[in-house]
């Protein structure tokens, strides 16, 4: 199989954050060298702690999830997305293609021999070598194989794929700027905070009602009609272009805590605890038990191994996630906007985290041949 995509291509189109830069719906910024950490929370005093926390909930209208029910409900929510996003947008063919029968009885016989094949090895395995070993081995080989991909001195993986997921999270927040001003949302009851966002709102309020007048008026040429068609979209661009510039200041502080604290995750929790991430991974999905041939994870085996791979890391991101991006939200000098807040604890935006950090994780386990990954798997936003 041949890989589909690397660590430069992990993301949506769209702008991109760096921090320490400024953001805009129609630029591009340098590769950052790094990112800072973020204060770990619960170092200060009691008075000082209740103070911040009144302060943070002063400057985070809304506050973020709080108890671990919640917190494990946004996990489950991100983690089914995904599951959507992947088994709704695979294309294995193109649906208007002809199919060949005979090439299809072929490529059948194919594949029942490389199943008698894999069977086959399942019941000659080796006695001195059980599941139990196996299951040992794939431990070992999942935490050495991972554990140089969070280690920031080497190489670039954390690097490029948050770079990556801050195009994609970008990507997500200008859609759901826009989103809010579209006719269905727009009377949500959300207070205006700025003039292009409330002419916008009125707009797309009206588009239906505008289009149908423009296309009832009685016109000397059709030319003339769409001309006027084409202006209003052009009008309704450029509206939705100025939305998108006033709200990107707000969108680069988000990045920058949002961002810190997803780095802070791979170096305080995630790389600390890769050998009992490892352990619950192999255990859970019981791959040992389809590991014909030692150490491997087959194809036919992918599907759960991601399961329970992606349960766990969800689990351990959202867990560990939302107090330090309460704190870090709220150093910033500027009040966020309670849809701000509501977007970064969005089962989409933890969707994204996963898509781009655990399909790199996926193609490295690959090329280092523990892992078989089924042809046309990935979502089709992962791989545009």
């Amino acid at each position: 199989m041949t890989r589909s995509s690397t660590d430069n291509d992990a993301s949506a189109r769209g702008a991109v954050y760096i921090p320490g830069t400024a953001v805009s719906p129609q630029t591009k910024t340098p590769v950052p060298s790094g990112h800072v950490k973020p204060s770990p929370p619960g170092t200060s005093t009691d008075a000082e702690g209740a103070a911040t926390a009144q302060e943070a909930a002063r400057r985070v209208p809304g506050s973020l999830l709080v108890t671990t029910r919640d917190k494990l409900g946004l996990s489950t929510a991100a983690r089914k997305l995904r599951d959507e996003q992947i088994s709704a947008r695979v294309v294995y063919f193109e649906p208007d293609a002809r199919t060949n029968a005979d090439l299809d009885r072929i490529t059948e016989g194919v594949i029942a021999e490389l199943h008698a094949i894999q069977d086959a090895g399942e019941a000659q395995r080796p006695r001195g070598k059980d599941v139990a070993e196996i299951e040992i081995e794939l431990i070992a080989l999942l935490r050495t194989s991972l554990e140089p991909l969070v280690d920031p001195h080497r190489g670039n993986f954390l690097r490029l794929r948050l770079l990556g997921l801050s195009r994609w999270i970008t990507t997500l927040f200008f859609e759901s700027a826009i989103a809010r001003g579209d006719g269905d949302t727009a009377g949500s009851g959300s207070a205006v905070a700025t003039p292009e966002q409330a002419v916008y709102r009125a707009v797309a309020r009206q588009h239906g009602a505008i289009v149908d007048g423009l296309k009832a008026m009685r016109y000397e040429t059709p030319a003339v009609r769409d001309a006027a068609l084409e202006r209003f979209a052009r009008v309704e661009r450029e509206l939705q272009t100025d939305l998108l510039t006033c709200t990107a200041p707000e969108l680069e502080r988000l990045l920058a805590a949002f961002l810190d604290v997803v780095g802070a995750f791979f170096q305080e929790r995630f790389r600390p605890n890769l050998g009992e991430f490892a352990w619950a991974v192999v255990r859970g999905s019981g791959v040992a038990r389809t590991a014909t041939t030692g150490a491997h994870v087959p194809e036919r085996a992918f599907n759960r191994f991601r399961e329970v791979f992606e349960k766990q890391f969800l689990d351990e991101l959202v867990l560990y996630a939302q107090e330090p991006l309460l704190a870090r939200l709220s150093e910033t000098p500027e009040i966020f906007r309670p849809e701000t807040v509501a977007f970064v604890e969005s089962p989409k935006v933890f969707s994204a985290v996963c898509s781009v950090m655990c399909d790199g994780f996926y193609d490295h386990l690959r090329s280092e041949g523990m892992l078989d990954l089924p042809t046309g798997w990935r979502s089709i936003r992962e791989t545009v």
